[in-house]
């Protein structure tokens, strides 16, 4: 009777639904590379194991102990889209570091608007926006991690790369970005259309790199118009007996701690192991055929430049990340995005466009029902379904403003407003 009474009381005081939520293993204290021991049993080596189990590796990723002059960084690292390590890469006297724990972001940026995803097994749930408080606080209770484009609020704490500070690295920034979770979790096997420069404030990343090469044993799923690519096998329980290929395959690695930095080259497969409260930068910027250094001569290399101090193709706009539209009415603003888009590719193609156009666009060319093939159509003045280097630097100014301003970011006529607000 006491039993059944009890029960009848939980019945009506619990709530329908109760998450019991337990705090996340923060600890960074990890073997890794795993010691390989071949198995005796006939089952496969590493099989249901995390990737790196499978076969040792081939050993570290080149590593250098201070930042590259952006020249020699182009010519022995990005040119041939070789990865590298800088070990003490960033700048920790800077207030990202002496600053930012919890407490100072939350009293400091709480309010601002961010994009978290929501991590489950074998999915990810599309990212909900909150306020960089509302993350902060139950982050290391849930599955969320937050991956965005750094508000511009926070920019000026932060410093930018000496490697990136001038020539066409800097002209061609897209994004800076924030990457913060408190651990436990790890990315798929992918590869990305922009150079990635990544660095450790807080906490450890393991990293595992695959060479572009070994691309058709590992079951991609690509998308042509983005530049990007995944592995659709689950690289944190690999089955051996489906995918033996895997074995077959060599890879690199390194360990990231607070200070480090990695340069992730486009096009390069990895797979990211974050630990801890992780706490990183990364900074994307575009792949170009060519290196153009001329306005390093004058800039000042002792003298520390902060990201406040650049432009970048993207933004966070009310915890979105789309298209910084900022300068907008300015027609060469929409040549630099064109060439952005272009990268290192001799085509800019109009699927790659229509992305772009849909993360530019206002609330008035939606109404007004312009689309990105009728822009695209007037840029592409040859009818090639494309666009080259050279045909993107001989658009003209006015061209480049008509598209603007009809297309991509139209405004509203007086009359067409006066007839919105009667409705």
């Amino acid at each position: 009777m006491f039993i059944h009474v009890i029960s009848l009381l939980a019945f009506f005081i619990l709530p329908a639904k109760a998450d019991i939520l337990f705090p996340k293993d923060t600890s960074v204290d990890f073997i890794f590379p795993p010691n390989i021991h071949r198995s005796s049993t006939g089952i496969p080596d590493g099989h249901l194991r995390p990737l790196g189990w499978q076969r040792s590796s081939e050993g570290k990723i080149m590593e250098v102990t201070s930042s590259r002059e952006p020249k020699q960084f182009w010519e022995e690292n990005v040119k041939d889209k070789i990865p590298l390590v800088v070990r003490n890469g960033f700048n920790q006297s800077s207030e990202c570091f002496t600053l930012w724990d919890d407490k100072y972001l939350k009293g400091r940026y709480g309010g601002i608007q961010i994009e978290v995803t929501t991590k489950k097994p074998g999915k990810i749930v599309e990212p909900q926006i909150m306020t960089l408080k509302k993350f902060l606080l139950r982050y290391n209770l849930e599955d969320w991690y937050l991956v965005s484009p750094i508000p511009d609020e926070m920019l000026h704490q932060i410093p930018l790369s000496p490697s990136l500070a001038c020539g066409i690295f800097k002209q061609y920034l897209q994004e800076p970005e924030i990457w913060m979770s408190s651990g436990g979790t790890s990315s798929k096997l992918h590869y990305d259309a922009d150079h990635n420069l990544h660095c450790m404030i807080t906490g450890r990343k393991d990293v595992i790199m695959v060479d572009s090469k070994y691309k058709g044993r590992l079951e991609m799923e690509e998308d042509k118009a983005e530049g990007t690519g995944y592995s659709n096998i689950d690289m944190e329980m690999v089955n051996m007996y489906e995918h033996p290929q895997v074995g077959k395959t060599s890879w690199k690695w390194t360990t990231l701690w607070p200070g480090d930095c990695i340069f992730i080259p486009s096009g390069h497969l990895h797979q990211v192991r974050s630990y801890g409260r992780s706490l990183s930068i990364a900074t994307l910027w575009t792949p170009t055929r060519e290196f153009n250094d001329s306005d390093c001569a004058v800039a000042n290399s002792t003298e520390q430049i902060f990201m406040d101090e650049a432009n970048y193709v993207w933004k966070l706009y009310d915890g979105e990340r789309l298209i910084n539209t900022d300068n907008y009415d300015k027609a060469e603003v929409l040549r630099h995005h064109l060439m952005s888009l272009l990268r290192d590719d001799p085509r800019l193609t109009r699927e790659r466009f229509s992305l772009y156009f849909e993360k530019a666009r206002n609330e008035v060319s939606r109404q007004k029902k312009q689309t990105p093939h009728a822009a695209f159509r007037q840029l592409d003045l040859k009818k090639k379904n494309f666009l080259t280097e050279r045909d993107i630097k001989k658009l003209s100014g006015k061209l480049l403003e008509r598209v603007t301003s009809l297309y991509i970011r139209p405004r509203m006529k007086d009359d067409e407003k006066i007839l919105r607000d009667e409705l």
